[in-house]
């Protein structure tokens, strides 16, 4: 039996967690061992315990674990003498638990996870982001990449962009996945209630949403329209995040405090997507994925989401889902009333279901995922 030691250096449940989640939970355990190795603490440990996944916890230097591109990150990463001791002993670690696979899940773990590598240990980095609008960070991957024996990313929109700045270095997709029922839940006779999902980063697109339902504030308020910002801070990165009080703030200034509510983060989908008709995806700039998309449409929920990134290759407008012009405020309130007026939202949730079980779902997941480990360890 194989040896898979998957590093996250973040153990909040933002959608690079779950989808590593999902991926411990879709391994052949016949012919693969995971464990995973966390650089911080938080609930993403409680859930490998209750999937029966043993973690090992080695807290990041705090410093390194706040830093990002706009901070001293390339310092820390080449001269930082605390990091090289990190290092030192993440090695100690490593060799101890003597994986064949290290599997490494962001960008701070891919750095980290070039230093572990060696003759008879692979080593996969799960791509999710695009590389290209990174800084400090793009330059040190590529510098690292030929450390990388394949490079998994989350969108053909992502492997591109991580084949344009790591040349040589193997690719792949395997699409993010979900648990999927075997029937989409019914939807409800009048959509209502329209909630942007997501975590509170600044790019996640909150207060462009909120200016769509400002631009269109009296004829949404009339059709009895209510919209919620789920989420909350999940990274510690400074400059990253946005707050609730900041959205409040912009709220009363258009004059939509009455019409929007932020009920902060819920721990189970079931509760989110209970209160949720229609879910909007807003980021500003391209999303690698969209996981919350197929999170919705697996729940039968109404998507919307922007026209680049990931949400092209997950949603097909007016079949599966709907896409408004990326940045565009009025772009959005219009497709949110698209949405509303649509003459068959019913066939819509169920072709959207459909699609998420054929290519979204935790059996595709597992498949796709045999075939890699395969040819990986044959190679």
């Amino acid at each position: 039996m194989r040896r898979v030691l998957f590093i996250s250096p973040a153990a909040n449940l933002g959608g690079a967690e779950r989808s590593l989640l999902d991926l411990v939970q879709c391994i052949d355990r016949e012919l693969f061992e995971p464990m995973v190795l966390l650089l911080e603490t938080g609930p993403l440990s409680g859930e490998l315990k209750r999937l029966d996944i043993e973690s090992v916890h080695i807290p990041l230097p705090g410093v390194l674990s706040r830093s990002g591109d706009s901070g001293g990150l390339l310092q820390l990463l080449c001269v930082g003498p605390g990091l090289i001791l990190f290092i030192l002993k993440l090695k100690r670690v490593v060799s101890g638990l003597k994986p064949d696979i290290l599997y490494t899940n962001g960008i701070k773990a891919h750095l980290l996870g070039s230093f572990l590598r060696s003759h008879n240990r692979k080593l996969i980095w799960h791509v999710r982001d695009y590389l290209g609008e990174r800084g400090t960070s793009r330059e040190l991957i590529r510098k690292r990449a030929k450390k990388c024996d394949l490079a998994i990313c989350n969108s053909r929109s992502v492997e591109m962009d991580f084949q344009d700045i790591c040349e040589g270095v193997p690719t792949t997709t395997v699409y993010n996945a979900v648990e999927v029922g075997d029937l989409p839940l019914q939807p409800t006779l009048r959509l209502t209630r329209v909630c942007l999902v997501g975590t509170y980063a600044v790019w996640k697109g909150h207060h462009l949403f909120l200016e769509a339902i400002a631009c269109r504030q009296e004829e949404l308020r009339d059709r009895g329209l209510t919209f919620q910002v789920i989420g909350g801070a999940v990274y510690k990165t400074r400059g990253s995040q946005v707050d609730t009080g900041e959205m409040q703030a912009f709220a009363e200034e258009r004059g939509i405090q009455d019409m929007v509510s932020f009920p902060g983060f819920q721990q189970t989908l079931e509760k989110l997507y209970a209160n949720v008709d229609v879910l909007v995806n807003a980021s500003i700039r391209p999303e690698p994925f969209g996981r919350t998309l197929i999170e919705a449409m697996a729940f039968g929920k109404v998507v919307i989401a922007p026209d680049t990134g990931g949400p092209l290759e997950i949603i097909e407008d007016g079949v599966t889902g709907f896409h408004f012009q990326s940045g565009n405020a009025e772009s959005l309130a219009q497709t949110i009333l698209r949405a509303i007026d649509h003459p068959d939202i019913a066939d819509m949730i169920k072709a959207a279901h459909r699609n998420v079980r054929e290519h979204f779902s935790h059996e595709a997941l597992r498949k796709r995922m045999s075939e890699v480990y395969g040819q990986l360890t044959s190679g």
